[in-house]
């Protein structure tokens, strides 16, 4: 079908540029308006038909992605009703024995021990401490909360390779191949790709996997080459309305004793700043490795006498000079700029109504590409298109 149309609309084109050109009583300047207006259609009808293309490839993909997360889903499901169900009679004295070790268990992590009459019978344990799940078929362990959501994004660790004599991008590549055996030494290459400054790439699928690349580099071409490994981010977490005795001096001397049971070492907690919200509450941020975020994460801490939840700290560094992402107001090189509007003016002059808010992200992402994005609101909004995408990409670059 869609052939035909693209038949049919270049035979017209075809019938309007000949038509035109037998004419003789048209001028020789309404020919070449005409001509050039037929070129512009073409380009046009081209660049439609590309677009039709890539959108057609971009919903199979998704149509893949959904059938794969509902198949994932669906296991998961599976896994979690199994575990909650009534256990058959086979296994009824095994877990008679266990029952008690079991609440032990429970009371230790809820808090809330089960008094049920001791003629109760006894119960398959819930997932509710089974809050990490495999994916099918093996692979990384993921929280429960994760695999449900059908987060099975693979890590992928980076490392950078610089000539030391100037050499091209072309040329390191080639000294890699040459000296290096990804095979001898167990390593699996992910890409190899040249970066715009002329450095080359590599990806793998462990940081142990690139330290073993990195010290083989080093070792064959040491003298040529220097190396660097893109170590993701810890993660931070943020712990909502603490006390005013909780400080970053204290933190981690207060969340390990009261909170013995999750077994974090000291020195795994790295406080990095104390705010006060516009509700007059203060919050605390910390840094951490991803294995202290899980145990933090996933339960309640004590601090004082109050139970704290702990959530991720995501956020999008704005400068309040020019609106942009990725650097603060004293780097800034750029023209004052509006968060509401876009105009070039300060935000406390600003007098447009909601219907004429423009953010300046999203007008600089859609004057470089073809998708468009919505434009309509300020720079501020959470749900603002360029700064989920400035979230996603710390979420990528952290070592979840």
């Amino acid at each position: 079908m869609a052939d035909d149309v693209n038949e049919g609309i270049e035979n017209a084109l075809n019938v309007i540029v000949s038509t035109t050109g037998s004419s003789g009583n048209m001028k020789k300047e309404q020919k070449t308006t005409i001509f050039d207006t037929v070129s512009i259609l073409r380009k046009l009808f081209v660049k439609l038909l590309d677009t039709n293309e890539s959108n057609a490839r971009k919903i199979t993909e998704l149509e893949t992605q959904v059938a794969n997360t509902n198949a994932f889903r669906g296991e998961v499901t599976g896994r979690t009703n199994n575990c909650i169900a009534e256990p058959s009679s086979t296994l009824a004295e095994r877990q008679v024995a266990n029952t008690n070790a079991f609440r032990g268990e429970v009371a230790a992590r809820t808090n809330n021990y089960i008094s049920e009459p001791s003629s109760a019978p006894a119960r398959a344990p819930y997932c509710q401490l089974e809050r990490m799940v495999s994916p099918p078929g093996g692979g990384k362990v993921m929280l429960y909360s994760e695999a449900v959501e059908g987060r099975t994004r693979t890590k992928k660790y980076k490392l950078t390779v610089t000539s030391k004599d100037n050499q091209t991008a072309d040329k390191i590549k080639e000294m890699l191949k040459s000296n290096i055996n990804p095979t001898e030494i167990k390593v699996g290459i992910g890409s190899l790709k040249t970066l715009r400054d002329g450095r080359v790439q590599i990806e793998t699928g462990s940081i142990q996997e690139a330290e073993t690349l990195t010290n083989k580099i080093k070792d064959k071409l040491g003298d040529k080459m220097e190396t660097n490994i893109q170590r993701p981010r810890k993660p931070r977490l943020k712990i909502h309305n603490i006390p005013e005795e909780i400080s970053t001096d204290n933190i981690e001397d207060t969340l390990i004793p009261q909170n013995p049971d999750l077994g974090i070492e000291k020195g795994k907690i790295f406080p990095k700043v104390t705010y006060e919200t516009k509700k007059r509450t203060r919050n605390i941020v910390i840094e951490v490795n991803s294995h202290t975020r899980k145990k933090l994460i996933q339960n309640k801490v004590k601090l004082g006498w109050i139970n704290y939840s702990i959530e991720d700290y995501l956020v999008a560094t704005r400068c309040f000079r020019c609106s942009r992402f990725n650097h603060g107001m004293k780097d800034c090189r750029r023209t004052e700029t509006c968060p509401i509007c876009a105009g070039n003016h300060n935000l406390k002059d600003c007098k447009a109504q909601p219907v004429d808010f423009k953010c300046m992200n999203c007008l600089t992402y859609n004057h470089h590409k073809n998708t468009k994005i919505k434009e309509n609101h300020a720079s501020l909004d959470r749900k603002c298109p360029s700064m989920q995408a400035i979230i996603e990409k710390y979420k990528r670059n952290a070592d979840y």
